[in-house]
């Protein structure tokens, strides 16, 4: 294989859905596939096994933790297209593996990737049966599986175009891919010849401060178990829930607060918020006047640096300026304080004299539904006047 990443094979980005994956793939096959261009074999080779990896969430999540080159060598088993386009007409190998991980999301607060937690999370698990060990049965009582002729997997086709078929070969789900089955009269009377019984576990997952959104945490060996297998690597995906007030942007956190209108113009020393991990923080600012949407800068008061939860980054407020309600009326002496604005005069270009008009205040609910109204109307009438047009035409015939 290429030093290349399977996403830089596939000419992906490493975020690439499903669905992108699949396009991919398809698009470099038809162009590098051998019976179409002879040089393209090794090509070839290397984009249908980076699609097999990448299109299977289990594969791809143990080539992402493990990379390529530090992977086990059984990690993947012999080399095969999978549910590749053309099939393994061209190219075999092996059956697909059965996955070395499990994956679930686990939901978290911003709060709890903030201060950091420890989960003690009930599940239930396979374990090998112990009764039986894993063999589903009495020993002498095995024989060989009918479905799969004892190869513990099977063939499989479909169409994917007309005249063409993609097969592969599939664990066989009758033995279990162990190729072997036990008469129903001999199996275990407690697994039931599954060689695995369910049993009831805790397991204990530490939040680290720091952590981000998509982060997964891994459990080794704390997945289900089944005979002949080591055990599943147990893997969670933190989800993020969004918070009502904070944003994080990888350390940094912004979030909103809302000062007065003298505040804004004399400055201020208050507790301004509550921070995620419950401390009020007091935000001074002594010069400058503030405008809304104008943004303060506390360095340190950001999000905690995995490993390193010391080391913080920048928390931005971005400020709202609260100004008084309509009813207020400025005194005389206020005017004289405030910095006053020679405006330009607006020229005319009829000569006449400037016309006076008065202002009404109106909220910004009812600008939005006016302007809502007006773009209503207005859109009937240009149906309106298509309506005239066409029956215009009709009476030119």
């Amino acid at each position: 294989m290429a030093t290349r990443s399977y996403y830089e094979i596939l000419e992906i980005e490493e975020t690439a859905t499903d669905s992108e994956i699949k396009r991919a793939y398809r698009k470099l096959a038809m162009k590098y596939h051998p019976d179409k261009n002879p040089a393209g074999a090794e090509m070839f080779k290397e984009i249908s096994h980076a699609y097999e990896t990448l299109s299977d969430p289990s594969k791809r999540a143990a080539y992402d933790r493990f990379g390529d080159g530090d992977l086990p060598e059984d990690m993947f088993g012999g080399f095969g297209m999978g549910d590749g386009f053309f099939g393994e007409s061209m190219f075999t190998g092996g059956p697909p593996p059965p996955p070395k991980v499990e994956i679930h999301p686990l939901e978290v607060t911003l709060e709890d990737l903030f201060r950091g937690k420890k989960l003690r999370l009930k599940l239930v698990r396979s374990t090998i049966c112990k009764q039986c060990k894993g063999v589903g049965g009495k020993k002498a009582a095995l024989h060989e599986c009918y479905a799969c002729n004892g190869k513990g997997v099977r063939l499989s086709a479909r169409q994917v175009a007309p005249g063409l078929f993609s097969q592969t070969q599939v664990g066989c789900t009758v033995c279990n891919r162990t190729g072997k089955v036990v008469p129903d009269s001999k199996k275990c009377k407690r697994c039931k010849g599954r060689g695995v019984t369910d049993e009831k576990d805790t397991v204990e997952i530490s939040i680290e401060p720091g952590m981000s959104d998509g982060q997964r945490i891994v459990l080794a060996g704390k997945g289900d178990q089944k005979p002949g297998q080591d055990p599943l690597d147990l893997v969670f995906v933190l989800r993020q829930i969004p918070h009502s007030k904070f944003t994080r942007l990888g350390d940094s956190l912004s979030v909103k607060a809302q000062i007065d209108l003298a505040e804004a113009l004399c400055g201020f020393s208050r507790v301004l918020l509550t921070h995620l991990d419950g401390h009020p923080l007091e935000v001074s600012h002594k010069s400058g006047v503030l405008k809304p949407g104008d943004v303060l800068r506390i360095s340190g008061e950001g999000m905690p640096q995995e490993k390193r939860p010391r080391s913080r980054g920048d928390l931005y407020i971005v400020l709202d300026i609260k100004f008084p309600d309509s009813k207020w009326k400025p005194g005389s002496a206020l005017t004289e304080l405030l910095p006053q604005t020679a405006w330009p005069t607006p020229s005319s270009s009829t000569g006449a004299p400037a016309k006076v008009a008065a202002g009404r205040p109106i909220s910004e609910d009812e600008y939005t539904a006016r302007m809502r109204e007006q773009s209503r109307n207005a859109h009937h009438a240009d149906q309106g006047h298509e309506y005239q047009d066409a029956g215009s035409g009709c009476q030119q015939q």
